[in-house]
C-alpha cells in the first residue's frame, strides 16, 4: 500500500509543474512533469493544466470542473457524511468502485491537441516493454492495476479535505504521518496554494506563517464538521461567482507569470 500511495504523490508533483514550478524553462518544466509525473498516470500536463487552471478559476461555483465530477459521481459526496462513510467508499475504492472516476478524470484532462497522445503512448509502450523485456510483468500489472484501485483511494480521500463543504478551500493542519498518507508534499497547505498558485509546495508552509486567513482546522475537527453538516448533495455550488475575476490563460505563458508576478510577487520575494 505504501508502494500505490506513491503513485498519488506523483499526481501532487505532476499538480506543481502544472503552475510551472518545476523548472523556469516552461518546456522543460511541461516535459519533466510529463516524463516523472503524468505520463505514468496516464495523463497529460497540457490536459490536466486546461482542467486544473478551470477549477482554479470556479472554485466553488457551478462552473467548477470538480464539483461536476462530484455531481455525475453522486451521492458519494453527499454531507452529512461521518467517518465510516468515507472510509465505507475508500474500501470500495481498493477492488475497482472507483475505475469510472479514472475514467472521468481521463476525459476531462484531454489535451487540446491529439499529437500530445503520442509521446503518451510511446511511454507506455517502452515502458511495458521493459519491464517484460525483465521479467518483471508482476510490476505492469500492479502498476495499472493500482491506477485504478489504491491509487484513486487516495485520490478520493484527499478531495474530502480540501473544498468540500465550504465555497472557498479548507484550512488544514495535518501531522506528518496525515499529511504523507492523506495529502503529500504539502497538498494539505491547499488553502494557501489557491491564494499563490505559482509558490512550490515546499515553500507553502513559510506561506502560511505570513497569511491570515480562516481558522486552521485539525482532521478531527474537520470530520465532524462533515458529521454534523446541513444536507448538502453532491457537487452542489457553494459560491455565487464574482462579477469579475482575473484567471489564468490557458496558454499564454508569459501572460501567466506576468499575472503571477502582479499578485504574488511581494510575497515571493519575502520567501526568499
Amino acid at each position: 500500500m505504501l508502494f500505490r500511495s506513491r503513485q498519488h504523490a506523483l499526481a501532487i508533483l505532476g499538480h506543481d509543474g502544472t503552475h510551472y514550478t518545476l523548472s523556469r524553462n516552461p518546456a522543460l518544466n511541461d516535459f519533466l512533469t510529463n516524463l516523472l509525473c503524468f505520463w505514468p498516470l496516464g495523463l497529460t500536463v497540457s490536459g490536466y493544466r486546461a482542467l486544473h487552471y478551470a477549477h482554479h478559476k470556479n472554485t466553488g461555483t457551478e462552473n467548477d470542473p470538480e464539483l461536476g465530477h462530484k455531481r455525475m459521481r453522486a451521492p458519494q459526496w453527499d454531507l452529512p457524511a461521518k467517518p465510516r462513510t468515507v472510509l465505507r467508499y475508500a474500501l470500495m475504492d481498493l477492488i475497482g468502485y472507483s475505475f469510472a472516476d479514472y475514467i472521468i478524470i481521463v476525459r476531462f484532462s484531454k489535451p487540446q491537441r491529439r499529437r500530445a497522445y503520442l509521446p503518451l503512448a510511446l511511454f507506455h509502450v517502452l515502458a511495458v516493454s521493459t519491464v517484460l523485456w525483465l521479467g518483471c510483468w508482476q510490476a505492469a500489472a500492479v502498476w495499472y492495476f493500482s491506477l485504478v484501485t489504491s491509487f484513486m483511494m487516495f485520490f478520493r480521500l484527499r478531495l474530502w479535505l480540501e473544498h468540500q463543504g465550504t465555497g472557498d478551500t479548507q484550512r488544514l493542519a495535518l501531522t506528518w504521518c496525515q499529511g504523507a498518507i492523506l495529502s503529500p508534499h504539502n497538498a494539505w497547505h491547499h488553502w494557501e496554494h489557491h491564494k499563490y498558485p505559482i509558490i512550490p509546495y515546499h515553500k507553502l508552509p513559510q506561506v502560511r506563517q505570513r497569511l491570515s486567513g480562516p481558522a486552521i482546522l485539525t482532521l478531527r475537527d474537520l470530520m465532524a464538521a462533515f458529521a454534523s453538516a446541513r444536507p448538502i448533495p453532491s457537487g452542489t455550488a457553494l459560491k455565487v461567482p464574482a462579477e469579475t475575476f482575473t484567471s489564468w490563460p490557458a496558454a499564454d505563458v508569459t501572460a501567466i507569470r506576468q499575472a503571477i508576478r502582479r499578485k504574488g510577487v511581494v510575497l515571493k520575494r519575502k520567501l526568499h
